[in-house]
C-alpha cells in the first residue's frame, strides 16, 4: 500500500490519493495524536488548490474525533501556521498543528506538515513515537479511528496582525524604522506575499512587489526562488527601479533568498549580519552552536567561526533540522535552499522554527544601521562560484542510483574526501564533498582552490538526483558543474527538472 508520508512531511500529488486516502492519512495522524496525549488541533492551509479539501477533511475527522479544533479559513504562510500553534499552545499545552501545504512544489502537488507539542516538528523516525513513522504504521495497519463526543471548531482570530506585531518586536524593528531601503519582493503567487508586504512597509520599506496575489495554479511555475535563475526577472526589476535589494519567498513561505542589482547571495553569508545581530543579544562568552547543512560554502562557516560561532553540520529537512536544534538549543540555524530557522519565545515557551518575517526584518535592520552591509555581503559573494542546485529526473530509481554512483565515483578520482555522516555519526542523507577544505573543532582552513558539493537523492520526488556545488576558483566549480551535467544527461539520459 503507498502512503502519502515522506520523509519530512507529507506530500503527494492530487491526483494520486483520493478522498479515502486522505481520510486515512488523517485518522493515522488524529490516532497518533491522541497516543501522544494531544487534545487540541490547529489546522491552516496555504493558497495552493487542492489544500480546501483536503482542511475539510481533517477538520470534519477532528471534530468527530473529539478535539478542539482552531483554524483560519483564509491561506496563510507556514511560518505563520506554526506562530498560531504557538500562540495557541500558552493556552492549550496539548496542541498538534497541521499545516496544509506542498511548499515549494508544483502546483498539482499538496501535503501536510506536521507539529506536536510544543511546536516541535515531526518527520519519519523523527518526534515522539518515532514521528511519522509511528503516522505511516497505524495508516497500514487495521486502526480505526472512534467518533468521541466534545469535539468544536473556532477560528484563530487575527493571526496575520499578530504574527507581524511578535515578529516586528522579536526583530527590535518599529513602525518607519526600516525608512529608506528599496526591495523587490517576489512572492511568486505564493501566500506569503500578503503578510510580508503589509510588515515591510508598517517598517518603512519601499517595496516593489512581483507577483503578490495568491495564486494556487502558480500560473508562471512552481513557486520555489531557489531553482536557477527564478529571481532574474526580480534582479531585472531591482536595476530598473534602483531598488537595493532582491527577495524571493516559496509557495509557503517558509523559504526566502536574498539579492541585490548583481544576483542572489548564499543563505550562509546572508547569515552573517543575521547572526551579528542575534550574537549582540547573548550574554555567555561561550560559542553558540548554529546548523547549517551541506550545501553552505565553507568561505561563510570559515566567517561564522570568526563570530564565535561553532557552525554544526546536519543534514538537509527541515524537521530533523528543528529536532537536532531543540536537542543541542541552537540559536539559529540555515540551509542553503532558503531555509532560516530561529528560536522563540513566547512567554515560557521556546521553539525552534521558522519565521521568515523575522529572518527578513533582522537582516533589513543590519543593512539600515550599517548600509556597507550590501557590500561586504557582495564581496564575499563574488569571491565564490556556486551553482545553485540542479536537479535531473530518471527513468527509473535504478537508473537514478547508476547516475549518482558515476558521479561518486568522479569526485573519488579527483582525490575528493566524501562523508555521508556528520562527526557525530548523524546520517547527512547524501554525500557530501570536499577538496582542499578542513574543519576541524578550532576552525576552518581553505586551500586557494578549495571546493565542496552535496549530492542527495530526493526524498519527495521519484528518480530525482540534486547536486549542488561551491568552488573558490569559478572556473574549476563551471568545470566541475559541466562535467557532472553531462554524465547526467549523456551516459544516463536524466532530464533537468525543477
Amino acid at each position: 500500500m503507498n502512503t502519502p508520508i515522506k520523509v519530512y512531511d507529507a506530500r503527494w500529488e492530487v491526483n494520486e490519493f483520493d478522498d479515502a486516502a486522505v481520510r486515512r492519512l488523517f485518522e493515522a495522524t488524529l490516532g497518533y495524536a491522541s497516543q501522544i496525549g494531544v487534545d487540541t488541533i490547529s489546522i491552516t492551509r496555504d493558497t495552493r488548490l487542492g489544500c480546501a479539501r483536503v482542511m475539510d477533511i481533517g477538520i470534519e475527522l477532528a471534530v468527530e474525533a473529539g478535539f478542539q479544533v482552531f483554524t483560519c479559513f483564509d491561506p496563510i504562510s507556514t511560518p505563520m501556521s506554526y506562530f498560531a500553534s504557538m500562540q495557541l499552545s500558552s493556552q492549550h499545552p496539548n496542541t498538534m498543528g497541521l499545516a496544509i501545504t506542498a511548499s515549494h512544489n508544483p502546483a498539482q502537488y499538496v501535503g501536510v506538515k506536521f507539529t506536536v507539542p510544543t511546536v516541535q516538528s515531526i518527520g519519519y523516525d523523527c518526534g515522539p513515537l518515532n514521528g511519522l513513522a509511528k503516522v505511516e504504521e497505524l495508516y497500514r495497519s487495521e486502526f480505526s479511528l472512534e467518533n468521541k463526543p466534545g469535539g468544536s471548531l473556532s477560528v484563530i482570530e487575527n493571526p496575520a496582525e499578530q504574527y507581524i506585531r511578535y515578529s516586528m518586536q522579536t526583530a527590535g524593528v518599529q513602525d518607519g524604522s526600516l525608512e529608506g531601503l528599496s526591495l523587490v519582493l517576489d512572492c511568486f503567487n505564493g501566500s506569503a506575499g500578503p503578510e510580508l508586504f503589509r510588515a515591510l512597509t508598517r517598517a518603512g520599506v519601499k517595496v516593489i512587489p512581483q507577483r503578490l496575489v495568491p495564486n494556487g495554479e502558480f500560473p508562471t511555475g512552481s513557486p520555489n526562488p531557489a531553482s536557477q535563475n527564478k529571481m532574474d526577472t526580480a534582479i531585472e526589476v531591482a536595476k530598473s527601479q534602483d531598488a537595493q535589494l532582491v527577495m524571493g519567498i516559496d509557495g509557503d513561505g517558509d523559504r526566502v533568498v536574498f539579492g541585490d542589482q548583481q544576483g542572489i547571495f548564499s543563505a550562509g553569508f546572508v547569515m552573517i549580519p543575521i547572526l551579528k545581530a542575534l550574537l549582540s543579544r547573548e550574554t555567555s562568552n561561550q560559542r553558540i552552536q548554529v546548523l547549517y547543512d551541506p550545501k553552505v560554502n565553507p568561505l561563510a562557516l570559515e566567517q561564522w567561526s570568526k563570530l564565535n560561532v561553532e557552525p554544526v553540520l546536519f543534514r538537509n529537512g527541515h524537521s530533523q533540522i528543528k529536532d537536532f536544534m531543540r536537542e543541542i538549543d541552537a540559536i539559529a540555524g540555515a540551509e542553503e535552499s532558503g531555509h532560516f530557522y530561529n528560536r522563540l519565545d513566547l512567554g515560557d515557551i521556546r521553539v525552534w522554527s521558522e519565521n521568515s518575517l523575522l529572518t527578513i526584518l533582522l537582516f533589513l535592520d543590519a543593512v539600515k544601521k550599517n548600509p556597507d552591509w550590501i557590500k561586504e555581503v557582495r564581496a564575499m559573494q563574488e569571491q565564490v562560484f556556486t551553482s545553485g542546485e540542479f536537479n535531473y529526473a530518471f527513468e527509473t530509481d535504478e537508473i537514478r542510483d547508476r547516475a549518482m554512483a558515476a558521479i561518486l565515483s568522479f569526485f573519488e578520482q579527483t582525490g575528493s574526501t566524501m562523508a555521508t555522516e556528520t562527526p557525530e555519526g548523524i546520517d547527512l542523507g547524501g554525500v557530501v564533498i570536499y577538496n582542499g577544505v578542513e574543519i576541524t573543532n578550532s576552525g576552518i582552513k581553505l586551500n586557494e582552490n578549495w571546493y565542496s558539493g552535496y549530492i542527495r537523492i530526493a526524498t519527495n520526488e521519484k528518480g530525482v538526483v540534486r547536486s549542488y556545488i561551491s568552488s573558490a576558483n569559478h572556473t574549476l566549480g563551471k568545470d566541475i558543474e559541466t562535467e557532472l551535467r553531462r554524465i547526467l544527461e549523456n551516459e544516463f539520459n536524466g532530464i533537468i527538472t525543477e
